[in-house]
């Protein structure tokens, strides 16, 4: 297969017929972001976003302080997070067939996969 030039002869420089683009260079980039830095908006913008998955921890803590205390056993422990996990995915409004079915298929996984089954049967024996 033979490959031919482009149509304007020439591979360096723009292409015919398009502006060139400004180019800030690395030096007016890290300006940039130094005057950023210094005027606070950097850590003004990501002190205002929570961290990532917060609100799910916390729709579970109640069961791991519960387990540390003694209150419940493992096994009830993970049987709760299932149903936690069955009831966010499907909603208030979902369909008592699916959430069957979600929480089925969690079940299973959490008995084929063997990393997993491994880690319930230590929380077990624990």
């Amino acid at each position: 297969m033979k490959v031919s030039k482009p149509p304007s002869g020439s591979l360096s420089g723009p292409p015919v017929g398009v502006p060139a683009a400004k180019s800030a260079g690395a030096k007016g980039f890290a300006d940039k972001l130094a005057r950023a830095r210094g005027s606070g908006q950097v850590r003004a913008a990501t002190a205002a976003r929570p961290p990532a998955r917060a609100h799910e921890v916390a729709g579970i803590a109640d069961i791991g302080k519960a387990l540390r205390a003694g209150q419940i056993t493992p096994r009830a422990a993970l049987d709760r997070v299932v149903e936690r996990i069955v009831a966010r995915r499907v909603g208030p409004n979902g369909s008592a067939a699916i959430a069957e079915k979600l929480k089925a298929a969690l079940c299973q996984t959490l008995q084929d996969d063997p990393m997993l089954a491994a880690r319930i049967r230590a929380l077990d024996e624990g």
